[in-house]
C-alpha cells in the first residue's frame, strides 16, 4: 500500500496564497496604471501640453504610463505626388483639390483629419506626423488643397489602412 503524503495545514496554504497575491499587486502598482491621474484629464488640458513636450514625457514618466509623442512613426521610406485634402469633405462628397482648398483648410484648422490623394493610382492615405505627437509643420499645412506637390514621408499598412507619415513637401 503506497503513503498518503501529509496535507499541509490550511493556514500555510492560506499564508503562502496570501504573500503571492500581495507580491502580484504591489507588482501591478509598479507596472501598470496611471499613477496622477493623466488618463482623467481634459482635451484641452492637455492640448496645452502639446507645446512643451519634455514636460509632457516627465508628467507621463512620473505617472507610470508611456507617452509616444516625440518618437518617429514606422513605416517604408517613399515619395509620392499627389494633394493633401481633409477627410470629412474627400470620404463624404469626393471633394478636393483647387476649388475646396479653403474649404479642406478650415476644416484641418478645426481638428479635422488630413487624407493624401495619391495621383499614382489614387490610393488616399491617412496623413500622419513624421514623430508622433507632433504637429505637422505650417509649410504642410499651407499646401492643403494643392494638387500635384511632392511629399516625402513614411508609409505602411495598419489594419487595412494606408498611412502616410509626412516629412517634407514641396509645391
Amino acid at each position: 500500500m503506497q503513503a498518503i503524503p501529509p496535507r499541509a495545514r490550511p493556514t500555510k496554504i492560506f499564508l503562502v496564497a496570501s504573500l503571492c497575491l500581495f507580491a502580484v499587486l504591489l507588482l501591478a502598482a509598479f507596472q501598470f496604471g496611471d499613477n496622477n491621474g493623466l488618463n482623467n484629464m481634459t482635451f484641452a488640458q492637455v492640448q496645452r501640453l502639446v507645446s512643451d513636450l519634455p514636460k509632457a514625457q516627465k508628467m507621463a514618466n512620473d505617472g507610470n504610463l508611456e507617452l509616444l509623442a516625440g518618437k518617429p512613426v514606422r513605416g517604408e521610406p517613399a515619395t509620392l505626388r499627389g494633394e493633401l485634402t481633409d477627410a470629412n469633405c474627400f470620404l463624404g462628397t469626393h471633394t478636393h483639390a483647387y476649388d475646396h482648398a479653403f474649404c479642406a483648410k478650415f476644416c484641418a484648422a478645426a481638428g479635422g483629419p488630413l487624407l493624401f490623394v495619391s495621383d499614382q493610382g489614387g490610393l488616399v492615405y491617412v496623413v500622419l506626423t513624421a514623430s508622433n505627437g507632433v504637429p505637422l509643420p505650417e509649410s504642410v499645412l499651407n499646401l492643403i488643397g494643392v494638387p500635384g506637390i511632392k511629399v516625402k514621408g513614411r508609409t505602411f499598412d495598419a489594419n487595412g489602412v494606408r498611412a502616410l507619415a509626412v516629412e517634407s513637401v514641396q509645391p
